[in-house]
């Protein structure tokens, strides 16, 4: 027998609700108006302002995920997906908030819409979703496909996005260098809290803008384009550059700007080299570095993301904020004590 969820009182019904995944949510908020409406309801009075809501927005796929507790918690919860992904012939039309898709399954517990407009489906995911749980979106992740998704969000929400993401296209075309460069210059988040770049470029890339201020900015594979003169110009606290070509002379230079003042904000810089026999062993006596085998811990990323810092070398800028660095084989790590509680 059929659950009668709508005549059921509000106290009962909170607790029905609070036991339903976000997925499960979105998936039953589909059988009718008036479910939807109820779900609708309880969100606008008990807000999850713990939850993230993330955008995918590639060439041939869209979704919406929520991360409700923790990172590994990540759930999708709606996604979008060209025609001729769907198997079959035989199409049924469906109408959901004056939006015309050509049909819907459901697959892994959460809904899956079919469109021949992927610009349109995916904003319809969006504006269902984030009006559905009141909440806007926190993350985009795109393709070179996907850049549109990044100023219309911005203009229909008031609170800007708190993490940006650019993936690797498998259609890139590397003759298509300036597309990047000009999304890392003209989408400058100032307010984000991370930027994830992951982006296949020709080996003549350059980047020539200022990215930041982030709170954390990640460049993974293929980054032989971030130079020297790219390090000193990103402006976030928490650095991270996988695939880097950067050399000893580099590091040293570098070393020396944030002595002289440069880079303030900076608290953690991890260099993975794409040469995994890179060793950074060589200092340039200017620098005045020191031996030092003390132990720290530092809070990388998230609460349960502490490294145990081991250093090799200690470094002072010239207001007397010292900086551990760690010199291991195929990576280079600084840690910045700004404070005790790093």
């Amino acid at each position: 027998m059929p659950f009668p969820i709508l005549r059921t009182s509000l106290v009962v019904l909170t607790e029905i609700i609070s036991l339903l995944e976000p997925n499960e949510i979105v998936t039953a908020s589909l059988c009718s108006k008036k479910v939807r409406s109820l779900f609708k309801n309880h969100y606008q009075r008990r807000k999850p302002s713990k939850w993230r809501l993330s955008m995918f927005a590639f060439s041939s796929k869209g979704c919406v995920d929520i991360i409700p507790r923790t990172v590994n918690n990540r759930k999708v919860v709606m996604m979008a997906r060209h025609i001729s992904k769907l198997a079959g012939a035989e199409h049924k039309l469906i109408e959901i908030d004056g939006y015309k898709i050509t049909d819907i399954t459901f697959e892994s517990g959460f809904p899956v819409l079919y469109f021949q407009d992927q610009v349109l489906v995916n904003k319809m995911i969006v504006d269902y979703v984030t009006d559905l749980f009141s909440l806007n979106i926190y993350g985009l992740v795109i393709d070179k496909n996907g850049i549109w998704a990044f100023d219309w969000l911005n203009s229909r929400q008031e609170k800007l996005l708190g993490g940006m993401e650019l993936s690797k296209n498998s259609n890139y075309a590397l003759n298509e260098d300036k597309t990047m460069d000009d999304v890392l210059i003209v989408r400058n988040a100032p307010s984000s809290d991370s930027v994830s770049i992951d982006f296949n470029v020709s080996d003549n890339a350059r980047f020539n803008g200022k990215l930041g201020p982030v709170d954390v900015l990640l460049f993974d594979s293929n980054e032989h384009w971030v130079t020297y003169e790219n390090l000193v110009k990103f402006d976030a606290i928490k650095l991270f550059v996988y695939g880097s070509t950067l050399s000893e002379s580099d590091v040293n230079s570098f070393l020396r700007h944030w002595r002289a003042g440069g880079s303030p904000r900076l608290a953690f810089l991890r260099l993975f080299f794409k040469n995994m026999y890179t060793f950074i062993e060589n200092f340039d006596e200017d620098l005045e570095i020191v031996e030092t085998n003390e132990v720290r811990r530092f809070l990388v990323v998230a609460v349960e993301d502490v490294d145990e810092i081991q250093g090799n070398y200690s470094i002072q800028r010239w207001d007397g904020v010292k900086a551990t660095i760690c010199c291991e084989l195929g990576y280079f790590t600084m840690v910045v004590w700004h404070t005790d509680k790093n």
